[in-house]
């Protein structure tokens, strides 16, 4: 033994010549990231009948929810969670998957309350009233939620969080905290056996953002994001034969695309939301233009100042015939600016140019009395802002967008000192709206349960 290792000659440590082919790395391979789109279209279905099975599958598996399709919804859509699964044991015998309990979810003490003073406030508002009735009543109906009944526990709990979220700041901020309940929505725990999601995936997106607002953790934000990219980029291309499959997973990853440009944008990094957003428009293709994602991308361009890209995108939305979209993004801009001279006098250009009461006279006109206002000049606000609320129009836009009727009881509460009469002529308008979509809304709420 020892005559051969003294036989055996030592071999020293010697830097390896650059000429060597062991020395050189392997060329990089090129790899695809989770948002990124680029990857084969679906084949075309080969019949009719086959379009209509993936058709099926697809409304099976899809889990966007709103508060309609959960009230007129004929038939139960079962869940990951709620299906009855099967495991497969030792012996091969097909086991019951045993259903979670979600008691945790369901307890009164973690749903906050309004002050009354807010709610009163909300009063004003018909549709913020109504939303923040519908979040209250899905409170109220967890409670009587059978503790393993996932399908409707995450349904009520989808409705009220978005209800919050529409609302205003701070009941987005009521939500936050309680969506920090559900903990880790990434952990194995919320996976069965096939290690399929039990949460639906709106939740899953809409929690993702409330729970950064909620601990203030907006790196964990985007990192659960480009989980939820991947996920979507896998099952896209999983499905890439089944084309309404393929489309519904291709929107997915899109739209997360999206959401993580607004969440860079809302830790102000300017220069990543850029880089990230110019990076998904060039990827995309025909069938993604036709998702309707034009004008979110035009306000994502607004916030990062690039106004001809957010002009070029807001065109490809389909502009309404006749608006000036110039002079629309340039009043915005110089809003955005804190320009409010300039902008008052394009709102005013814009609201002259239209003749009657509608509904895009009526925006500018609210534009035009906020820019009045930041300069300070209530007469003049005052004189051009009567918006005659009871016009059919007005009342449907009421109805439609929050932030209208909203405005137009700030402004007359801004000129209250000066204008008594005028506040006092709307307060009875609004009652009236208010009654008017509670009726409305009654009539819709029989038809749906007959």
């Amino acid at each position: 033994m020892s005559s051969q290792r003294e036989g055996t000659p030592v071999r020293g440590h010697a830097k390896k010549n650059s000429t060597d082919m062991r020395a050189q790395g392997a060329p990089r391979r090129m790899t695809a990231g989770p948002l990124d789109l680029d990857f084969e279209l679906p084949l075309p279905a080969s019949s009719s009948t086959e379009e209509k099975q993936v058709q099926d599958s697809s409304a099976s598996i899809s889990t966007a929810m709103s508060g309609n399709t959960f009230v007129t919804a004929p038939e139960r859509v079962s869940s990951p969670a709620s299906a009855a699964g099967s495991v497969h044991t030792i012996s091969g015998v097909a086991a019951a998957e045993p259903l979670r309990d979600y008691a945790y979810l369901l307890d009164s003490l973690i749903f906050r309350h309004l002050p009354n003073v807010e709610r009163n406030q909300l009063s004003l508002v018909p549709l913020a009233a109504h939303l923040h009735n519908i979040a209250s009543q899905c409170a109220t109906n967890l409670s009587n939620v059978m503790a393993t009944d996932s399908f409707h526990i995450f349904n009520l709990w989808y409705i009220r969080l978005i209800c919050h979220s529409l609302i205003s700041a701070q009941t987005t901020a009521m939500a936050s905290q309680e969506i920090k309940v559900f903990g880790d929505l990434t952990s194995n725990f919320y996976r069965n056996s096939t290690f399929s999601h039990a949460v639906p995936w709106d939740l899953r997106v809409l929690a993702i953002r409330l729970q950064a607002l909620g601990f203030n953790d907006w790196r964990r934000c985007l990192e659960h994001f480009y989980m939820l990219a991947k996920e979507a980029r896998s099952e896209a291309i999983k499905n890439r034969n089944s084309p309404a499959l393929f489309r519904m997973w291709r929107g997915r990853l899109l739209d997360v695309g999206l959401r993580v440009a607004a969440a860079l944008l809302e830790i102000s990094d300017v220069d990543g939301a850029e880089r990230h957003l110019r990076s998904i428009m060039e990827d995309k293709d025909d069938l993604d233009n036709a998702m309707g994602s034009r004008l979110r991308e035009a306000v994502l361009y607004m916030q990062l100042g690039q106004l001809d890209t957010a002009k070029n995108c807001y065109l490809a939305n389909g502009a309404a015939e006749g608006e000036d979209v110039d002079q629309v993004i340039e009043g915005l801009r110089l809003m955005a600016t804190d320009d409010f001279e300039g902008a008052a006098v394009v709102w005013k250009k814009l609201v002259d140019k239209e003749s009657g009461e509608s509904e895009r006279r009526t925006t500018y006109l609210v534009n035009m009395a906020v820019s009045l206002l930041y300069l300070r000049r209530l007469p003049e606000a005052q004189s051009n802002s009567n918006f005659r609320l009871q016009s059919t129009m007005d009342r449907q836009l009421a109805y439609s967008y929050k932030s209208l009727t909203f405005n137009i009881v700030t402004l007359h509460n801004l000129l209250d000192t000066h204008y008594e009469p005028m506040v006092l002529d709307i307060k009875p308008q609004l009652e009236f709206l208010n009654e008017e979509m509670t009726g409305i809304l009654r009539k819709r709420e029989q038809a749906a349960q007959s």
